[in-house]
């Protein structure tokens, strides 16, 4: 089963998928000086929004629950899942959890491609 994961920005507009997470409850670099041009790319926007532990508690849970998500999918005999994964800007929080998302799931033994919509607009 193909998994087509995409980081999206709400401001930009909605997106069409199977599943829509929204990271907009995550600690935002946007206003940190020294993050606000990065992206979720960069080591140290992914390590800004993990430290704080209810984060990374959160997108942890979010890893497991994708996971059953791709196994019950599997099972139904889907041949592709759409997971979108959206921030405001679709810069930071977005792009870290799709990443982190796409990591999991190849691990996983998923052939998951990344994608993101918003990355230079955030």
């Amino acid at each position: 089963m193909q998994i087509d994961i995409t980081s999206f920005g709400h401001k930009y507009g909605e997106i069409e998928a199977d599943i829509v997470l929204d990271m907009r409850c995550l600690e935002n670099p946007y206003w940190v000086p020294g993050l606000r041009e990065l992206s979720g790319l960069d080591a140290p926007v992914r390590e800004y929004i993990l430290q704080y532990k209810n984060c990374a508690a959160y997108l942890q849970t979010l890893l497991s629950l994708m996971t059953m998500q791709a196994e019950m999918a599997e099972k139904r005999g889907c041949e592709r899942l759409r997971i979108a994964v959206g921030c405001t800007g679709g810069r930071h929080r977005s792009v870290t959890a799709a990443v982190l998302l796409a990591e999991h799931l190849s691990k996983e033994g998923y052939t998951a491609n990344l994608h993101h919509r918003d990355i230079e607009r955030g």
